[in-house]
């Protein structure tokens, strides 16, 4: 009876003053013990370039947690920009294991920028459990450029030595092609 009352305190609560009673805010009492963190907050990078970056999913209650599923979202900020969120990263989902109270799992994430403009990042987390809330990270926001930037540190070599094995090669052809010209006259003068 007493958990019906305060529901419906609460609810009466957010109906007046528009704003969610503390007990239900990150780290109070009753609040969803499973949180997660981006180690930054915003990145800029180019059309085709890689973003790695990990987020911390820690359990700040007491008990263990089990089943968590951690999973990487992303959506344009630009109107018009269309976001294939699978386009962006093969491996958008990591089930973790069980995570005992205070307990917390680092976990790795890439997404490769195939459209350029503003964009929002973020890992949202539930349990496998029936009716578990969703709780979902900051964002990070990304800015991606629209020129390709091309990595040329392997482009020296490749210039430099193209060319030279092709000069190579048709030296010694031309090498050859001499050496069996004297013959062939030889043959025919005979």
């Amino acid at each position: 009876m007493r958990l019906g009352v305060r529901l419906l305190a609460a609810v009466a609560v957010v109906l007046v003053t528009g704003s969610v009673p503390a007990a239900a805010e990150p780290g109070a009492a009753g609040a969803d013990p499973v949180v997660v963190t981006l180690d930054r907050s915003e990145a800029s990078i180019g059309l085709g370039q890689t973003l790695r970056f990990s987020s911390e999913v820690r359990n700040s209650g007491e008990q263990d947690v089990a089943g968590v599923i951690a999973h990487l979202n992303v959506f344009a900020v630009d109107p018009g920009v269309y976001v294939d969120p699978e386009d962006w990263s093969g491996e958008r989902t990591q089930y973790l294991e069980p995570l005992g109270g205070g307990e917390a799992e680092s976990l790795e994430w890439e997404l490769q920028a195939v459209n350029s403009g503003r964009f929002v990042v973020y890992v949202a987390l539930s349990t496998d459990q029936p009716a578990a809330p969703v709780t979902s990270s900051k964002s990070l926001r990304l800015s991606v450029a629209q020129e390709r930037t091309l990595d040329t540190s392997g482009a020296v070599p490749v210039a430099a030595g193209v060319p030279a094995v092709v000069a190579l090669l048709m030296g010694l052809v031309m090498v050859r092609r001499r050496r069996h010209r004297p013959n062939d006259r030889q043959h025919e003068s005979a």
